[in-house]
This record gives C-alpha cells, structure tokens and sequence, in this order.
C-alpha cells in the first residue's frame, strides 16, 4: 500500500536525489548521498563515465526513499 508520505517523498527525491529521504527522516543518509551526487554532477561535464554514475546514484536514491517510507 503507498501512502501519502511515501508519495511526496518519492515525488521529492524524483527531482532532486536525497530530499525524500531527508523528508521521511533519515537526514544523514540524504545529505551523504545529496552531496555524492552533486559532486558527481559537477564532474559528469567532463567525463561521460560520471554520467552514468549519477544516473545511478539517482536511481539508489528512488530506492532509499521507497524502502525508508515503507517502513
């Protein structure tokens, strides 16, 4: 069953990777992987392999804010 929070906070972390999980808690968890993937962010201009590493730092995010909400 997806309730209302695990709605805003996959919503949330869908745009900007980490903030669903700061929104159902865990901050520290959301600003390690915020800051990841700033970082990597930033290098992706310079390096086609970043992009894929941000690309799947964005998708653990989803998936640390989904299993968070759900419990």
């Amino acid at each position: 069953m997806v309730d209302k929070t695990m709605t805003i906070a996959l919503l949330i972390s869908f745009f900007i990777p980490g903030l669903g999980i700061a929104y159902v808690g865990d901050v520290k968890k959301a600003l390690m992987i915020l800051g990841v993937w700033v970082v990597c962010k930033i290098l992706s201009f310079y390096s086609f392999f970043m992009s894929i590493v941000v690309f799947i730092i964005w998708a653990y995010g989803l998936y640390a804010t989904y299993r968070e909400a759900s419990i």
